[in-house]
């Protein structure tokens, strides 16, 4: 395998660690986090003063009902869950002591759940859960007092509660991501208010769904959306599948339960901590190269930006530089300032780079232009490459981001004739390379000083000419 071929699987190893392993407590993110998961019934109180119980998920020190708080992570993100048609809060409950365990309040409303659910109430509700926890953390008599990070709120929900949590998303400008399961249409519609979401949305589906099928709801919901969307659909999923068990008239698909709620479990979490708690190093995973990688998921994503290039793939002297020149552009949406990275993906060693500004404001409909200017060392030899990815993070969520690769190779001779380990200078250590590679011939051998393909006396003569030389 080459250098470069290492460094691209070290690079695809690296990203997919930097979803699966932000912490030692836990393996994936798919497993429990460091915290034991409590919960607790409370009560909480309309705007008319009429109330409803809600079942409230939080870190604690043991596992149970009524389990001591843990506030060592404290203040934690919340997200306010709600639950499908006819369905109890209590099936969702390994999802949601999932994200207790990595830091999170999670509070479900148990409102709605009879046979004639009013789908506006129920999305009022679900937002009127934040108030809750927000009151929680003003009141010093709480055990939430100063405990809730109220600038990192989320909205979940399963089938009606996930259409419904599009209804309270489009409302609520309080919250910062959304990440539901099989959401349904409602009424009002769940669709229609997409259109009215400017927050980050991930709308996670099942391809086998027998109720809500995806291309019933899911797909609409995602095309009538104008904010930073994706649509992961679990290959294999099925509406009941992101439930703990089966209930009346369920369907079933093409993995078991147990599979498809780990998958959900990672898809939520990697989510919002990239989105509330800012965990950058998730980013790549999320809407980088990797979050159309994972087999088990079909992803669509729309970040409502899009870096471009004619220059994807530049030559770069050796010992000198080339530029390449990209434009970020946005959709609606997706205008207002951004944030630009460049980060090595391959086989990197002794190569520069730097972009020509580390910060753009680009109108919605029009492109803003910058560079990535790329050095080759003067060690390099003919033909050998490196890529990096550029990426452009929204400053409106601190989380978002567009990106593309770039490639470049270095050409030309090197730059010390004669030097054939790149250290420089011409000395025994060259004459040695090109004795020890003598009569080979092929693309990348050491002792190939003169680029030709083979090691013969070509390439003695010029070590021996250049012998003692610096530079």
């Amino acid at each position: 395998m080459t250098d470069r071929r290492r460094t691209g699987f070290v690079y695809v190893f690296a990203l997919i660690a930097a979803m699966l392993v932000p912490g030692a407590a836990y393996a994936t993110l798919a497993d429990p986090g460091p915290y034991a998961p409590g919960r607790t019934t409370v009560t909480v109180t309309r705007a008319n003063g009429s109330t409803f119980t809600a079942v409230l998920h939080y870190p604690a020190t043991a596992a149970g009902v009524d389990a001591p708080f843990d506030p060592a992570g404290a203040p934690y993100p919340a997200v306010s869950f709600g639950h499908g048609f006819l369905q109890s809060v209590s099936v969702y409950r390994s999802t949601l002591e999932h994200l207790s365990t990595h830091g999170y309040l999670v509070i479900a409303s148990e409102s709605e759940s009879g046979l004639f659910p009013s789908h506006g109430n129920f999305a009022t509700d679900i937002s009127r859960c934040l108030t809750w926890l927000e009151d929680r953390n003003a009141d010093p008599a709480s055990f939430l007092f100063g405990r809730v990070d109220t600038d990192a709120f989320g909205l979940s929900g399963h089938s009606m509660g996930g259409g419904a949590s599009i209804l309270a998303a489009a409302q609520d400008p309080r919250v910062r991501a959304l990440a539901n399961l099989a959401a349904a249409n409602t009424n009002p519609s769940a669709v229609n208010a997409m259109a009215n979401v400017t927050i980050p949305s991930r709308l996670i589906a099942g391809d086998s769904d027998g109720i809500t099928p995806v291309e019933n709801h899911g797909v609409l919901m995602y095309n009538n959306a104008t904010c930073p969307r994706q649509l992961p659909i679990i290959i294999g999923g099925f509406h009941c599948g992101f439930t703990d068990s089966a209930g009346l008239f369920c369907d079933s698909g093409g993995i078991s339960r147990a599979e498809q709620l780990a998958i959900t479990r990672r898809l939520l979490t990697e989510f919002f901590d990239l989105h509330l708690k800012g965990d950058q190093s998730l980013w790549g995973v999320v809407w980088g190269p990797g979050a159309t990688q994972q087999p088990d998921t079909q992803m669509t994503l729309d970040a409502r930006a899009l870096i471009t290039t004619d220059d994807a793939q530049i030559d770069a002297p050796i010992g000198g530089a080339a530029t390449a020149h990209l434009v970020l552009e946005t959709l609606s949406g997706g205008g207002g300032a951004y944030t630009l990275f460049v980060e090595p993906e391959a086989a990197t060693a002794g190569w520069t780079v730097a972009l020509s500004t580390d910060a753009i404001v680009v109108a919605v409909g029009e492109g803003a232009p910058f560079g990535l200017e790329i050095g080759a060392p003067a060690g390099a030899l003919p033909g050998e490459g490196a890529s990096w990815i550029v990426s452009a993070r929204r400053d409106a969520d601190a989380a978002t981001r567009a990106w593309v690769r770039i490639a470049a190779t270095a050409t030309g001779a090197p730059a010390c004739p004669g030097d054939a380990n790149g250290d420089g200078v011409v000395d025994f250590n060259d004459l040695a390379a090109v004795l020890g590679d003598f009569g080979l011939s092929g693309p990348g051998l050491q002792g190939d000083v003169n680029a030709d393909g083979v090691v013969n006396f070509d390439d003695l003569a010029l070590v021996l000419s250049n012998f003692g030389q610096s530079c």
